[in-house]
């Protein structure tokens, strides 16, 4: 398996975007992650959308991101989209996106990287830490969970 920024995947790139959107995005919101996905790489290193890909299929996602539209503004990056195609489930790949976007996070000098899921037991298995809750503009909410890039 090979995990590719998507800026690099020029000649792919809309492929990307139908994935990414595929998966998290709603009839009318295609627009959004093309844009977001355009738009990446900023002064600070993100966002950035990576795919997983065996035998040149894409059979993966994730992102960081500055916020995952929710409350917590004052933390970042946040590792968000992760999505494993359903027929690739249970192989590791959520796990090696998981520990990709560390060395990414890493890589770019942050010392900490977030995300948000009510998945029970998941992330901590994999040296997530509980740490609060986050809400999101639709009345939502979920844990955040933190993971230290510098142990």
């Amino acid at each position: 398996m090979d995990i590719h920024d998507v800026k690099d995947l020029s000649e792919r790139f809309n492929e990307a975007v139908e994935l990414f959107w595929g998966y998290w995005g709603s009839e009318n919101n295609r627009l959004f992650y093309e844009q977001c996905m355009q738009n990446s790489h900023g002064s600070d290193g993100i966002p950035r959308f990576y795919v997983a890909m065996i035998e040149g299929e894409m059979v993966g996602t994730y992102a960081l991101l500055r916020n995952d539209i929710n409350s917590r503004h004052d933390l970042y990056p946040w590792f968000a989209c992760l999505y494993v195609k359903e027929e690739y489930r249970k192989k590791g790949i959520a796990f090696r996106l998981l520990q990709h976007g560390a060395e990414q996070s890493k890589n770019l000098g942050f010392k900490n990287l977030y995300l948000e899921s009510n998945l029970d037991g998941f992330y901590e298995k994999l040296g997530w830490k509980e740490n609060g809750i986050a809400y999101d503009p639709f009345g939502h909410h979920a844990k955040i969970y933190e993971k230290n890039l510098e142990e």
